[in-house]
């Protein structure tokens, strides 16, 4: 008989290279393991949040609600806790994808481990590596230690992910309550309170879609003698965009084929605090989009958090500066494929800043964080170009954000993005009307396209009227009456509950300015910088015409007794 001479699988290097790289891979998974659950622990004591040093802050700010160096210094505590929280919370992810990894590379070396141990035809006691006792001791150590990372695994799954920074919406709303309080975000630094945003006018149509809180606001002023005008302050770059205005302050953008700059300007005296030049942004390409000359670079209106203020332009830049002027973040979003120009709007929802991007190709809704401008999530959209501004409403049932393009309007969860409900209308609609919401009904409309009254419950067109609609100007429901300016000239009033129409009045320009609704009257400033006053009613009732004497294609923005307005080269304070 011949004995075969059988070398043992056991003994090759290839077993030896698969053995080291099991337990290396175990004792690391140890490692990570051991590393997790201490940072995890040590999260789960330490409280940020509720520091004893932050609390009492806080608890003097009530006392004390207009003591600004103590609500900086809340900030700024609330900001080193913050960053060290979601430095944690970075290393958990991180871990995670370190400790499965590392397991996974254990399982499978110890299981291609099994093909190696053969039993030979004859034993060969001369050989160590046949020991079966070394071989089942060394086998109970690695079940042991896989035990052991496993149990690890299962006991940091089984520790908390959230810290109480990541308080529910209902805790937060306990902050609102008190208008000293700081109300903050789970990633990102206090932003201002609801309170705090109705005493501003922090972006595009103000805090309540174009109604106004004045009081003693005038209705005659003349801009070419200067009467009732309070000051005068040049636009150094052109612009359609809207001012904004906060604690004393306003901010504008401008921009040409060449520069895109922001300004911020005191609001008692008119004075230019700040200009700042936006370049440099990341991704942003060197050659600018082509833009008609009545869009421009800069025809979105800006937006505030109350810590900063957020600027985009027609070259996609988007970019952050705090209150006073220094640069937090910018990005580039792409180079919007647009006729005309880019001009959707900014919108804040507490610590999102929010972005309708809707070009040819690729447009989308994005959420960023307003502090760092990361994304929190972003929606695809498939419809065509939009020139209108996202709505942000509160329907009483819950808050949504209304955006309307050429083939749907959709409303979306603010925090998420998901898609909520979408209303077919506005069929190859060049749709630049911000939509209206107001008393249970949605307006929206369109050039080339009808004027419809959506209910926001049912998602059911309730009416549509095709004969005058706003084509760039949104229109204003007041009661009982829905105000519009039209594109080619005119306002015309229908009945904002059965969309009739009760009255049309010719004018010699048209509009692209917003109306707006302080005290009971309705101020529609058309092309050519005059002011429409009227009084809301089943006929025309006409204030006064007062003009600014320049040409004005920007919706103003209203504070207490004073209108602040942007024409082609000037921005005004029209007030005592």
């Amino acid at each position: 008989m011949r004995i075969i001479d059988y070398k043992k699988s056991t003994a090759s290097l290839s077993y030896r290279v698969i053995k080291g790289a099991g337990m290396v891979a175990g004792v690391f998974s140890l490692i990570v393991c051991g590393l997790l659950i201490a940072n995890n622990l040590s999260l789960k004591k330490t409280d940020p949040i509720h520091s004893p040093a932050l609390q009492k802050l806080v608890e003097q700010l009530k006392t004390d609600p207009k003591n600004e160096e103590l609500r900086e210094e809340i900030r700024e505590l609330d900001q080193i806790a913050r960053r060290a929280f979601f430095t944690s919370q970075h290393f958990n992810r991180l871990g995670i994808y370190l400790l499965i990894g590392g397991l996974l590379i254990m399982v499978a070396a110890f299981k291609a481990l099994e093909s190696y141990k053969l039993v030979p035809p004859y034993p060969d006691s001369s050989d160590p590596k046949d020991d079966i006792v070394e071989n089942a001791k060394w086998a109970r150590k690695s079940v042991a230690a896989a035990g052991l990372v496993l149990a690890g695994f299962a006991l940091m799954i089984a520790l908390p992910w959230e810290s109480p920074l990541d308080a529910k919406e209902e805790d937060m709303a306990e902050r609102d309550e008190a208008p000293s309080t700081l109300k903050t975000s789970s990633q990102n630094s206090p932003v201002a309170t609801r309170e705090e945003r109705l005493e501003n006018w922090a972006g595009f149509l103000g805090p309540e879609s174009g109604v106004a809180r004045t009081s003693g606001l005038p209705t005659k002023w003349d801009g070419e003698s200067g009467e009732g005008i309070r000051w005068k302050t040049a636009a150094p770059l052109p612009g359609f965009n809207s001012p904004i205005l906060w604690k004393g302050r306003m901010y504008f953008s401008g921009a040409d084929k060449t520069t895109q700059e922001v300004y911020c300007l005191d609001l008692e005296n008119g004075e230019m605090l700040w200009n700042k030049p936006v370049k440099d942004v990341p991704g942003s390409s060197p050659e600018p989009p082509k833009v008609t000359r009545d869009t421009g670079y800069a025809a979105a209106t800006m937006a505030t958090d109350g810590v900063r203020v957020f600027a985009i332009f027609a070259t996609g830049d988007l970019v952050a500066f705090d209150l006073d002027g220094k640069q937090a973040w910018a990005q580039n979003l792409g180079v919007p494929d647009i006729s005309y120009g880019y001009s959707s709007s900014l919108v804040v929802h507490e610590n999102l800043l929010l972005v309708q991007f809707d070009h040819r190709e690729d447009s989308f809704l994005i959420g960023l964080d307003s502090a760092t401008g990361q994304k929190r999530w972003r929606t695809p959209r498939k419809l065509g170009p939009s020139w209108s501004s996202p709505a942000l409403i509160n329907t009483g049932e819950r808050v949504e954000v209304i955006l309307s393009a050429g083939g749907a309007v959709v409303s979306y969860d603010p925090k998420n993005g998901k898609e909520l409900w979408r209303c077919e209308c506005l069929e190859r609609a060049e749709v630049a009307p911000t939509p209206t919401f107001a008393n249970g009904l949605l307006y929206v409309s369109g050039d080339r396209a009808k004027l419809y009254a959506i209910d926001v419950k049912t998602h059911q067109i309730v009416w549509e009227n095709e004969d005058l609609m706003p084509d760039v100007s949104t229109p204003m429901a007041a009661g009982d009456y829905l105000i519009a300016g039209l594109g080619g000239g005119g306002i015309v009033c229908y009945n904002a509950k059965s969309g009739e129409e009760l009255w049309f009045e010719d004018t010699d320009d048209g509009f692209y300015a917003s109306p707006i609704l302080a005290e009971g009257r309705v101020y529609l400033l058309d092309r050519s910088g005059i002011m429409h006053i009227i009084t809301p009613g089943s006929k025309l009732e006409l204030i006064g015409t007062p003009s600014l004497g320049e040409e004005g294609n920007c919706t103003g923005a209203f504070l207490g007794d004073r209108l602040y307005l942007r024409g082609a080269d000037n921005i005004y304070c029209i007030g005592p």
